[in-house]
């Protein structure tokens, strides 16, 4: 039983080669350089669909002229349904440094078109801040952040089991969910998201005494509650009771 991974080191080396001469660029074969690790066993014919789903999804995005977080919420499942993937695996970030650069770095020309600065055509882009690509947090790889995302409203058996990723708001995710590592307490993720859709809470601008309170706002008292209060107790109904009272009782907290 085993599962692929690639080595930051040999990451950091093919990103390199690509910044170089992205335009000229030969994509390596990276069989002779994945790491076969001790684990749930992975097939990889199922990271091959996947990506071919993902660029399908990146020409629908450029056709309809799509937002980069209506992709995202699209592709979060998708990347989180079709790999179908256990935590051990899901928690390593050889994996998805692998899930990146495999089939002739189709994932990283993916990102490429995400986080760079040319979103025309899916073949002509330039290289995007390397962190994106898995060569820093993982969190922030972008197929690591989305299969969190998703992995975080997933409810198994429920009528929607991703209820709430269809959320379009991009800071909303990356600034107040993954940034304060929700992952760890899924029923408070999918409370704070669910309300802030269902309750239209505008963003907000905390640095801003003048701008009405908004998620931002909320998302800050949250934090500072967390001291005092162990949100890994609550089950969702109990964060989104939660959540909301705090939010009712804005004003006494926000002064605003």
């Amino acid at each position: 039983m085993s599962y692929p991974g690639l080595s930051l080191d040999v990451a950091l080396s093919i990103d390199e080669s690509r910044r170089g001469n992205l335009a000229g660029f030969s994509p390596p074969d990276i069989e002779g350089m994945t790491t076969w690790k001790t684990g749930p066993n992975f097939t990889e014919s199922i990271a091959k669909d996947c990506l071919n789903q993902v660029y399908e999804l990146v020409e629908d995005s450029i056709e309809y002229d799509k937002t980069h977080g209506e992709f995202d919420s699209m592709c979060a499942r998708l990347v989180h349904e079709t790999l179908n993937i256990p935590s051990r695996i899901a928690g390593d970030a050889d994996f998805w440094r692998w899930l990146t650069f495999t089939e002739k770095c189709c994932g990283a020309e993916i990102v490429d078109w995400r986080y760079g600065n040319c979103r025309k055509k899916a073949d002509s882009n330039q290289p995007a801040r390397s962190v994106y690509y898995g060569l820093g947090l993982m969190k922030k790889g972008m197929f690591a952040k989305l299969w969190i995302c998703a992995n975080m409203m997933y409810v198994e058996d429920a009528s929607n089991p991703y209820d709430g990723i269809e959320e379009t708001d991009v800071d909303l995710w990356d600034s107040h969910v993954i940034d304060i590592d929700y992952g760890s307490v899924p029923a408070m993720a999918r409370a704070f998201v669910k309300l802030v859709r269902n309750e239209k809470v505008p963003r907000g601008n905390p640095n801003a005494l003048d701008a009405p309170a908004g998620y931002r706002d909320l998302a800050k008292e949250i934090r500072r509650r967390h001291a005092t209060v162990a949100f890994e107790t609550f089950n969702e109904s109990e964060a989104y009771e939660y959540i909301m009272n705090v939010w009712n009782e804005r004003e006494s907290w926000s002064e605003r």
